[in-house]
């Protein structure tokens, strides 16, 4: 059965007919008008300027990207270096001198770099608890938060890593997060 035709009132407001919409839903537009339009979108030229503006943003990343690549480098002061990233061994943690500034403890587990004032006792990192433990009994998580054993968390120093060698910041150092007594033991002796 063929479709029914719409039905033109006065106003000029038509009826939807049971024939399918040309273009979008039904109602969106006239016929002539979605003919119109989809001619206009699909064989319409854009002008040149888009192009062109797409060409220019590319080149203000391009040299945006450039200059950051060419500024980076060691950071500068008051980062001082605290030497080469392979004196302390991965999955570990040691105490290690700063270029003429004091001690940082270096904590080599966990993923990445994490660096501390260093406490008056040896430290060293348990694999078995995941946890920095001390031989007096207290025990910190990798964030310094002390969760065994009297005392306070450790403070953080900041620090970062570029070309293999340790920066760290001594005049900045964090203050010791609250201890959570959780009565951890050390799970390495």
């Amino acid at each position: 059965m063929p479709p029914t035709p719409a039905v033109r009132h006065p106003g000029g407001v038509s009826e939807p007919s049971d024939a399918p919409p040309a273009f979008g839903p039904r109602g969106y537009l006239p016929e002539r008008a979605a003919k119109r339009a989809r001619k206009i979108v699909l064989r319409e030229q854009m002008g040149v300027g888009w192009p062109l503006a797409a060409v220019a943003a590319a080149v203000l990343v391009a040299v945006v990207g450039v200059t950051y690549l060419a500024r980076s480098g060691p950071p500068e002061e008051p980062f001082r270096t605290a030497g080469p990233l392979a004196r302390v061994a991965a999955g570990s943690a040691g105490v290690v001198a700063v270029d003429g500034a004091g001690d940082v403890l270096v904590v080599r587990a966990g993923g990445r770099v994490r660096t501390f004032a260093p406490p008056d006792a040896r430290v060293r990192w348990c694999e078995d608890s995941s946890r920095l433990e001390a031989a007096d009994g207290r025990v910190w998580t990798l964030d310094g938060i002390l969760v065994g054993g009297d005392g306070a968390g450790l403070r953080a120093v900041p620090s970062t890593v570029y070309g293999d060698t340790i920066y760290a910041d001594l005049t900045r150092p964090g203050r010791g997060l609250p201890a959570d007594p959780r009565g951890e033991t050390p799970a390495c002796r």
